[in-house]
């Protein structure tokens, strides 16, 4: 059975908050009738490390989805400026949370 994303991002939530992050889940999607203005490729999770302030994003993905070339650059970015980074996944029904490489 695949896993849905609010499924996989309740897991992810409940993981990072484990680690001793604030997170939360960052909607951004365009709205009809508006021109997009967010950041292209954003994590859908984000927040920061309670003890050190570094920020968190965690992308989630579930099996029949995948990343973005705008994601991937976004991920890489800001764990190139030291940002902790995860992307959390369906792995044949049972919901995955690992470190962005």
């Amino acid at each position: 059975m695949d896993l849905s994303v609010g499924l996989i991002t309740k897991f992810a939530l409940m993981k990072l908050e484990s680690k001793g992050y604030y997170v939360w889940r960052n909607n951004n999607l365009s709205v009809p009738g508006r021109k997009f203005i967010g950041e292209r490729g954003v994590a859908d999770i984000t927040g920061f490390c309670k003890s050190t302030g570094k920020a968190v994003y965690c992308e989630v993905k579930t099996i029949a989805d995948k990343l973005s070339d705008y994601q991937i650059v976004f991920l890489n970015r800001a764990k190139n400026a030291g940002a902790l980074c995860y992307l959390a996944t369906d792995n044949k029904g049972i919901p995955e949370l690992n470190e962005w490489v």
